[in-house]
């Protein structure tokens, strides 16, 4: 095991838990479709700025099958996926989408094997279901029922098709690092360029739909616009290159499990920085994906 790769991964979960305490003092009513078109912004620019860090001059192009996979890839993974997540918490509640949805490592561990080519051993295979039982643990509560058995079953398969989007994304990521010569941040760069006009196409359609108001983001405050955009550099731009670099380092199957834990350092934040309490069954949910992600990582 690739002992940077596991750093890489675990740093990724750090920029993302970090995220969702910058939405909570930020998004006010804005839902998460018109976050998304805001921190596009951040991501684009954040990505120009590394590309010129980086020093190789414009990244290599993308075309035929390789734009079309990073074109699924996106929007499966930070577009469609998102969505198909907010709709199942509208329909059956936050726990049980929460529940359903972080099965997405094994998606990508089946896949990584199917596809891949990975090896699947008995410490990522325990690990992994370690963490995805210590992620349900750690959602909040149980959520009553909500409306009927049909919109319940609605919720049920959104959920799996959410996690689907997520854990396709992440194996056709590292297929296209493995087979072009693009680097993380090369990949990164040109998902930003995919990711900017799809969440803004996105957000107009649900406008013309009457589902958003224009004046709704016009009206953000600036300091807010500017959180938000933070969140995309951090969350998007930085957390997105350092996947991209820890899934050249180890395979899908090992780094996934391990960035899959953000809930609970998003959890140990919260308890630290907000003041927030944790019921027992939360702390075994901490200590399964702690010790799950032990377990993948030797």
């Amino acid at each position: 095991m690739t002992p940077i790769g596991i750093v890489l991964a675990l740093t990724t979960a750090l920029c993302w838990a970090i995220v969702p305490l910058i939405y909570r003092r930020n998004m006010g009513d804005l839902s998460f479709p018109e976050v998304n078109a805001i921190r596009s912004f951040g991501f684009v620019g954040a990505m120009v700025l590394l590309v010129l860090f980086q020093g190789t001059g414009m990244p290599p192009a993308l075309r035929g099958p390789h734009f079309l996979l990073l074109l699924a890839a996106t929007l499966l993974g930070n577009v469609f996926g998102d969505v198909l997540y907010l709709s199942s918490i509208a329909k059956i509640g936050v726990g049980r989408a929460v529940a359903i949805t972080s099965t997405y490592p094994l998606v990508v561990t089946v896949l990584s094997a199917l596809w891949l080519g990975e090896r699947i051993t008995l410490p990522i295979a325990v690990g992994t279901v370690s963490v995805v039982a210590g992620l349900n643990l750690l959602r909040k509560g149980n959520d009553a029922d909500r409306g009927h058995l049909p919109e319940a079953k609605r919720g049920f398969l959104l959920a799996l098709a959410t996690a689907l989007c997520w854990g396709l994304s992440i194996p056709v990521t590292r297929w296209l690092l493995l087979e072009t010569d693009l680097s993380s941040t090369d990949l990164n760069f040109w998902r930003s360029l995919v990711f900017f006009p799809s969440v803004w196409a996105l957000w107009l359609l649900r406008c013309r739909l009457g589902y958003h108001r224009p004046e709704r983001i016009l009206a953000l405050r600036g300091r807010s616009w500017l959180a938000l955009n933070g969140a995309g550099a951090l969350a998007l731009a930085l957390g997105g290159t350092l996947l991209a670099l820890a899934l050249q380092q180890a395979p899908a199957s090992v780094v996934t499990p391990i960035t899959a834990s953000s809930p609970l350092i998003s959890t140990l934040l919260a308890i630290s920085f907000l003041g927030e309490t944790s019921t027992r069954r939360q702390w075994v949910g901490i200590a399964l994906v702690v010790v799950g992600s032990a377990v993948i990582s030797f």
